[in-house]
């Protein structure tokens, strides 16, 4: 019923156009096919690259009216996001799990992966969704290109070129459950280079009756620079501070509580164009995430542990991309880096953990034939904690035009475990409300806890061998591509935690504890489809649907959803008025460590004003989520109920 209604409120649209105004080109909506620079690190066409990828550009980022950056990845296929808390996103490529371990994130090329229990913490990264140019989404392993834990797809994130957004853009929002966001850019020229400063502060009460609100400051700055002899360097750096609500007051010794979050990072990317045609790059940064908490504990009054986090990470890399002729082109470079990890209550340790990696890689594109292409790569890494791996891919393009291109592949992927899973020794210290051992204030009271887990480091790298089939196709003519990826996925040593008798469960305070161990192979298979039509000017529907399939003797034999769909509409009604709506399926499924989440589906609409007065551009906008009504998201307990919530923007670029 609900897709009747879908298609008979398009239709009416489409029957009757919009007042006399400027057509919409092709560029406006869909725009030509678009060169990717995260499959392979060479840039190439979208038909070229040898994964399936999902490109969502700057004009579906504005049309979405998504203020979290999570909500984003829903304009993706197979792609999975749920909230655990109000600030706690989880998006994933199959494998739903509270802390995603399996997919690589980066920004503009710095991977922002935790090295401590994995995943990445996207409310703490010092990031405007207002300065994001665009995001590359790899769906499919890609470890080939960018190391383990490219496990099953990348996000990049690819931030905004100074010049691109020269002046001064000021940007207030607000909605129900007391969220409120405030955002200042200021970006232009001096005799130096380009320069772009953005300033936040942002609020967010999160879920009801929930103890997880948010709130955040934030600033970041980029900086392009000419160095002359065809050489610029790209200087990056950013902080995050603020606190978020923890705990929950059902829970004894996890009552509510506010958790000290500090994040940041500074990156360097040299380039230089050679004489020979060719074009070198080296890459450092280095990422920092500090969380303090101090967690009550309801039994003895006054007393408490703490629960502190530290995770850092220094890498550094090169690479030349060379061209070998007119059809064939490579990509070679080596990377080094240290993770370094800190917490009394994780590691029962006081000093710094570190672990180094280092590894090698290459890609080479080969133009057989006019129709026939051929992309193979490979990384070789070396982990401190489990040794060297190697992770190879090969693909064949056969393109019998340039409106159509089918792509037949092969790769092995590695996920390395990280510290959490080789190193973990989860002991409680109760201290006094004076932060003395408890023993002070309840005598014979143990001041350390059983450990919850304690990690033998006997855990071998998870591995997955990916067989696809991809094919995309363009009509010009009628404005329509498609876009579709079928695969076979075989996954071994999956990792979890478990009791050495081979139960979820241990009994309190006895051994055996838990522990990480290799578990049952996994086979996946399934399918991607997305397509984009442009019916008529000011017009573009979008729909996405992923259907995966899960064989495997483990626990979570549906860890992802089976069916997820996804349906946007683009409309620009006259005097700059633009309207979008996104309807969502999700069927039902267990992700890892979770409560069941029953199937959902979910409709969002944003309404846009745009306006001049003189030489300034503004904009108002409304935006409306979860119009069909409240629903489960991702959780455990408690409950997380997702309903009806609504915002409002406006934004100033002067």
């Amino acid at each position: 019923m609900v897709m009747h209604r879908w298609f008979l409120c398009i239709g009416l649209v489409l029957a009757f156009p919009a007042q006399a105004q400027p057509e919409l080109s092709e560029a406006d909506f869909l725009a030509e096919m678009p060169t990717v620079l995260t499959a392979s690190r060479l840039s190439q066409p979208l038909m070229d690259a040898p994964n399936s990828i999902t490109v969502i550009d700057r004009k579906q980022i504005e049309a979405s009216g998504y203020h979290n950056l999570a909500d984003l990845f829903r304009l993706a296929p197979g792609m999975y996001v749920g909230f655990k808390k109000g600030w706690f996103h989880n998006v994933t490529h199959t494998f739903a799990a509270e802390y995603a371990r399996r997919m690589q994130v980066m920004v503009d090329g710095r991977s922002v992966y935790l090295p401590s229990i994995g995943g990445v913490r996207w409310d703490t990264l010092p990031l405007a969704i207002q300065d994001i140019e665009r995001i590359e989404v790899v769906r499919g392993p890609n470890a080939a290109s960018f190391g383990a834990n490219a496990f099953t797809g990348i996000i990049n994130i690819i931030t905004r070129h100074p010049d691109d957004v020269a002046g001064r853009m000021l940007q207030l929002a607000a909605g129900n459950h007391d969220r409120r966001e405030a955002l200042f850019r200021w970006a232009g020229r001096s005799a130096s280079g380009s320069h772009r400063v953005t300033l936040g502060e942002r609020q967010d009460n999160g879920f009801d009756d929930h103890h997880d609100d948010e709130n955040s400051r934030m600033l970041n700055y980029r900086g392009e620079f000419e160095l002359g002899n065809q050489e610029n360097l790209g200087l990056q750096f950013g902080a995050l501070w603020g606190d978020r609500g923890e705990g929950r007051s059902t829970d004894v010794s996890f009552q509510p509580h506010d958790q000290e979050v500090v994040s940041g990072y500074f990156q360097a990317d040299y380039q230089q164009q050679l004489p020979s045609g060719n074009k070198l790059q080296a890459k450092l940064f280095f990422n920092t995430l500090d969380t303090t908490e101090d967690v009550p504990v309801s039994l003895i009054p006054g007393a408490y542990y703490e629960a502190d986090l530290l995770a850092q990470r220094w890498h550094a890399e090169f690479e030349l991309d060379s061209s070998h002729g007119d059809n064939l082109r490579s990509a070679v470079g080596a990377y080094v880096r240290r993770d370094s990890v800190r917490s009394l209550l994780y590691f029962n340790d006081t000093d710094k953990l570190h672990v180094d990696s280092h590894g090698l890689f290459g890609h080479l594109e080969w133009r057989m034939a006019n129709a026939w292409l051929l992309n193979t790569g490979a990384f070789w890494e070396d982990y401190e904690m489990v040794g060297g791996r190697f992770s190879p891919r090969a693909t064949v393009h056969w393109q019998p035009s340039t409106r159509h291109s089918f792509r037949f592949g092969v790769s092995k992927a590695y996920r390395n475990p990280v510290l959490f899973e080789t190193s973990a020794d989860y002991r409680v210290r109760l201290l006094t409300a004076d932060g003395l051992p408890i023993s002070t204030q309840v005598p014979g009271f143990p001041d350390v806890l059983f450990p919850d887990i304690l990690a033998s480091g006997n855990v071998a790298p998870e591995s997955i061998v990916s067989r696809e089939i991809g094919y995309i196709g363009l009509w010009p003519e009628q404005d329509i591509t498609l876009d579709v990826r079928l695969f076979r996925e075989r996954i071994a040593n999956f990792i979890d935690v478990q009791c050495s008798t081979g139960k979820k469960g241990c009994k309190t305070g006895e051994p055996p504890y838990r522990d990480w161990y290799n578990l049952e192979d996994v086979m996946q298979q399934g399918y991607e489809i997305q397509a984009k039509w442009n019916p008529a000017p000011n017009n573009m529907v979008m729909l996405n649907h992923a259907y995966l399939e899960i064989d495997t003797d483990i626990e979570y034999q549906e860890y992802s959803p089976p069916k997820m769909t996804g349906l946007h509409w683009l409309h620009r009604f006259g005097r700059d008025i633009d309207m979008t709506l996104s309807h969502y399926w999700v069927s039902s499924f267990t992700a890892i460590d979770q409560d069941r989440i029953p199937r959902y589906q979910r409709l969002d609409a944003r309404l846009a004003k745009s306006f001049r007065i003189k030489d300034m551009r503004g904009q108002i906008a409304l935006t409306w989520q979860n119009l069909t009504g409240t629903y489960m998201e991702f959780h455990d307990s408690p409950r997380n109920a997702f309903d009806r919530r609504a915002n409002i923007s406006f934004q100033l670029d002067f």
